[in-house]
């Protein structure tokens, strides 16, 4: 039997960072049926660099026994090109607008070329989401039914949805988008820092454009190859404010039983996931965080407003 025959159950979280990619995420790996992977594409950056991020765990990725183990089954070094973080050329960040990948988006054949190197790549991620699901078994006693990958990178995405070699369910999360630049400028309110009304701006402007044509990007996917059985746009703020009714919904998408234990408990919930916010390590329950209406400067949320209006009432912002 071919190897990829069986197709891997996987839940994708579609985001541009600092979203609640992360609440969502540990809410997902705390259900009983499902186990996240994190920002999986970044772990061949994680084993260069020797560990930059803690894992879900709260170790480095050469102190937990979890990945440990998982590099003595797949070196996602030693894997044929393109490999598993071919779209995240450094750890922090992969290009936001890739235009020789935006026809990929497109519901029409690759070139021979593209097809190759796309099931290539899906190849490569099989092997790691099964030696995922593998050493999970072995270290729990139970076989996940569904992994999360959080990496939050469409043409990520896409590769793997074109490939046919995985069964995949996609919550778009999106946040305000005045929230979003306050979260990404917030270091810049501090007036100690040189030139902090120039680069609060600045950064506002260029983080703007990329809510925009991130989120534009996985609606475009979404459109093109998804449906209401497959795909579900999620605010923040919903998320936030209303946890477990939002949770009892992604698990209808998903199709397992709705699990409030997995709310109650969303710290605990993933272990082993890569990179993620820190919020991760911290306690406390869910709190809708808006502080950016008290907090952002008119002129930055002006910024927001103009450089996403093109698209923001799409994702349900006026």
């Amino acid at each position: 039997m071919d190897r990829f025959s069986e197709p891997i159950n996987l839940i994708f979280v579609a985001s541009i960072g600092r979203s609640g990619s992360t609440l969502l995420e540990s809410m997902l790996g705390a259900h009983s049926e499902i186990e996240t992977t994190g920002e999986v594409q970044i772990w061949p950056h994680e084993i260069i660099q020797g560990g930059v991020l803690p894992v879900g765990s709260g170790l480095m990725i050469d102190e937990c026994p979890f990945w440990i183990e998982m590099k003595k089954r797949l070196d996602p070094l030693a894997q044929p090109f393109p490999q598993i973080h071919h779209f995240r050329e450094k750890h922090y960040a992969g290009r936001t607008l890739r235009l020789d990948r935006i026809g990929d988006l497109q519901n029409r054949p690759l070139p021979p070329e593209t097809h190759a190197l796309m099931m290539q790549y899906a190849r490569n991620n099989y092997e790691l989401f099964a030696a995922f699901a593998n050493v999970v078994a072995d270290t729990s006693g139970k076989r996940p039914s569904w992994l999360v990958d959080a990496s939050k990178d469409a043409y990520r995405l896409i590769w793997l949805l074109r490939s046919g070699l995985f069964n995949i369910k996609v919550i778009q999360l999106v946040k305000s988008p005045r929230g979003f630049v306050y979260s990404v400028t917030k270091q810049f309110l501090d007036k100690s820092v040189p030139n902090h009304t120039a680069k609060r701006l600045y950064f506002g402007a260029r983080q703007s454009l990329a809510w925009s044509i991130q989120n534009e990007l996985f609606h475009k996917v979404a459109e093109n190859y998804l449906d209401e059985s497959t795909y579900s746009l999620i605010k923040y703020e919903t998320l936030a404010a209303d946890p477990y009714n939002t949770f009892k919904q992604v698990c209808n998408l998903v199709g397992v039983d709705y699990e409030k234990e997995a709310v109650d408990s969303f710290r605990d919930g993933s272990p082993y996931s890569m990179a993620g916010n820190p919020m991760r390590h911290r306690s406390g329950g869910i709190v809708l965080d808006e502080k950016w209406k008290a907090l952002l400067p008119n002129s930055s949320k002006q910024v927001a407003q103009l450089v996403t209006s093109f698209n923001r009432r799409r994702f349900g912002y006026e």
